[in-house]
């Protein structure tokens, strides 16, 4: 197999669900913020050459000694071929894929970069879900891993992953197996998984913790690369993630690092809702009352955080919550999830660039002032509270979608096939979850907001 090269480091939308304007843009840097104001226009194409930021600084992902790009590509969203070959020609190197993600037309995206660029240059991760609940046959995961390949026009990935793994997957013999089978045939270069936690959607459930898949994986010693959740919110749960990695090499990369404190949109988004319900002669639940009421008292601090930083809306932390993820040297690589140029241009700023003593000191007021309100993702701490049986985090993981990734669509998609186990109930619920909640979220009213945002109508 040829071997992996790393490259030299060299318009705005109407008021719609998600709330408001500012909540399209108010997660982008100030340069890339202010580009998207001055000419909404010019996100239809790149950048010329002699204009784009590229890619600053590369890092080694653990034992596999790869050189990656330090921001990389998540092509959960992926659909423009464009945007990809842009960040391909701006230095990125890591691809994270999966087969189910845009229902394939991510691999195929791909495939169609790939018509026209070295394949060598590039590390490409693809993901298969073994389901949670039943046991797939190697001969399964060979024949739909082949036709990831032919999806994306490659004869190999270069790391195979078990998307989603359980504790049990850890040690699926089938699926180590065939991965031997596969670098034999030079088809894979190395094999790893992604977790971000508990599920409990319709494919299965997956009730162990983030921090004890990744710890099994690490101690199996078979897997080379993990794809994991890690943001500012995570404390010891983190911690245990990067020693686990560290004390086997193990490639480590990030998703969804940036939480998503959106206090002003909520706050705007509540006081539409409520006055929908008052439109349609509805009792407004006393659960969203509460988290109106919250956000309401919420408001002098939000403004004093935001005009000390020079923020307009806590959304713009996410260039410091990225930062903070790659300021720890464990980590190899973030993965956002990008298919936009406005997108592409503002991950590629934080390429190379430090976390300030400033940024830190912001984190933590925001982690102080808003902390409470923000669902962490992958945890299962409130679930078993629940006496409807209502997945939780998956819901409160798809509102992040549809919030903090732009990712509409797909997170109404999630959120419809849950069926009758969406969050309806939770309107006239007593609301056990909160009590159970660690980390004092009002999540029954988050639930009902998120109910609200990812139904298919009114």
């Amino acid at each position: 197999m040829p071997r992996f090269r790393a490259p030299v480091a060299p318009a705005p939308k109407s008021l719609s669900r998600r709330g408001f304007l500012g909540a399209a843009l108010a997660g982008l840097p100030a340069a890339a913020l202010r580009a998207q104001e001055k000419a909404p226009a010019a996100q239809a194409s790149s950048p010329s050459p002699a204009e784009a930021t590229k890619i600053k600084e590369f890092r080694t992902l653990g034992r596999t000694g790869v050189k990656v790009s330090d921001v990389s590509f998540g092509a959960g969203p992926l659909n423009n071929a464009n945007v990809l070959a842009a960040a391909l020609d701006r230095g990125m190197n890591y691809i994270d894929t999966a087969e189910h993600y845009e229902n394939g037309n991510s691999e195929r995206t791909i495939g169609q970069v790939f018509k026209t660029r070295d394949r060598k240059s590039v590390f490409l991760t693809t993901k298969l879900n073994l389901t949670f609940n039943k046991k797939v046959s190697k001969t399964e995961i060979r024949e739909r891993f082949m036709k990831s390949l032919e999806r994306m026009n490659t004869d190999h990935a270069d790391c195979l992953m078990i998307h989603m793994c359980t504790l049990a997957q850890i040690k699926y013999e089938p699926y180590h197996e065939l991965i031997g089978e596969l670098k034999a045939e030079g088809k894979v270069r190395f094999s790893g998984l992604s977790n971000h936690g508990a599920d409990n959607s319709l494919n299965g459930h997956l009730d162990e913790p983030c921090e004890v898949v990744v710890q099994a994986a690490a101690e199996d010693g078979r897997f080379d690369v993990v794809l994991t959740v890690f943001n500012f919110l995570k404390g010891e749960a983190g911690e245990k993630i990067f020693k686990a990695c560290a004390s086997k090499a193990m490639g480590l990369t990030l998703m969804k690092m940036n939480p998503g404190l959106t206090t002003a949109e909520e706050k705007m988004t509540l006081a539409g809702l409520r006055n929908r319900y008052k439109n349609q002669n509805k009792e407004f639940p006393e659960a969203l009352a509460k988290l109106a009421k919250i956000t309401e008292d919420r408001g002098a601090a939000t403004e004093a955080f935001l005009k000390k930083y020079g923020l307009q809306g806590a959304e713009q932390t996410r260039a410091a919550a990225i930062k903070f993820c790659l300021d720890r040297p464990e980590v190899h690589c973030v993965c956002p999830s990008i298919n936009s140029f406005g997108e592409l241009d503002a991950y590629m700023e934080l390429s190379g660039t430090r976390f300030t003593a400033r940024e830190s000191a912001m984190l933590a007021e925001g982690r102080e002032a808003f902390g409470d309100l923000n669902c962490r993702i992958g945890c299962t701490e409130c679930q078993a509270a629940c006496p409807h049986g209502i997945p939780v985090n998956s819901i409160m993981r798809y509102e992040y979608y549809f919030r903090a990734q732009g990712r509409e669509k797909a997170a109404m998609a999630e959120y419809a096939g849950l069926g009758a186990r969406n969050a309806a109930e939770c309107a006239d619920c007593h609301g056990p979850c909160q009590t159970a909640c660690p980390h004092g979220v009002p999540i029954q009213g988050k639930l009902l907001l998120a109910h609200d945002k990812l139904i298919a109508s009114w």
